[in-house]
């Protein structure tokens, strides 16, 4: 069930039309992007999930998705020019962290087209979980994700774009910031499949 979601998460972003193409946005194992990376880019991950129901799946399900930003300024004019823009918001959107990540919040919150809604373009949840059942009833997504919080953002080193060795320096500066990150939490995707289907299939 998550990988649909996953699936979703990551097309709904390419397909909103903010800035993320297939070079900018993808599943990944974890947040950090990698290392053909641009300026930006969008890491869709695993989350936490949870089962509420004792005899009966109630099923949450959770995703992250980090935005890591490389800095492409003096170090000490990363905070006015790349992390906080005073601009119109079009052009804070396309140049600004916090911006971008206001965004991507806006738009996978509580998104019923990215989880629940189906026949949808680019597929929802639901109709990536429809196109890999062969046979038999599937129990879908109930009500989408919403945002658990948002990770305040932190400055990330070679090592975060795996062009270096986390554990030795491998450039003069290799100690010098080189990007900012942060995580948005999603969470509480419902998914319910009830005890009569015990017998299966199960999906």
């Amino acid at each position: 069930m998550i990988d649909a979601l996953l699936f979703a998460v990551r097309d709904g972003i390419i397909a909103a039309n903010i800035g993320y193409g297939a070079a900018e946005c993808d599943i990944m194992t974890d947040g950090r992007p990698p290392p053909r990376a641009g300026n930006y880019f969008a890491s869709v991950h695993d989350g936490e999930s949870r089962n509420d129901a004792v005899n009966t799946l109630m099923e949450f399900f959770g995703f992250k998705v980090t935005l890591t930003m490389r800095i492409v300024v003096p170090f000490d004019k990363a905070g006015n020019q790349q992390m906080a823009r005073n601009v119109a918001l079009t052009l804070a959107r396309k140049q600004g962290f916090n911006a971008k990540l206001e965004q991507l919040r806006a738009l996978i919150n509580m998104n019923w087209r990215i989880a629940v809604l189906s026949n949808q373009t680019p597929p929802s949840a639901n109709d990536n979980i429809a196109a890999w059942t062969p046979s038999g009833t599937v129990y879908g997504f109930t009500i989408p994700q919403r945002l658990q919080g948002s990770e305040f953002p932190k400055l990330v080193y070679d090592d975060w774009f795996q062009t270096g060795d986390s554990n030795q320096a491998t450039t003069p500066d290799a100690n010098i910031p080189q990007g900012i990150k942060a995580q948005l939490t999603f969470g509480k995707a419902q998914r319910m499949q009830p005890v009569t289907s015990a017998s299966g299939p199960f999906v």
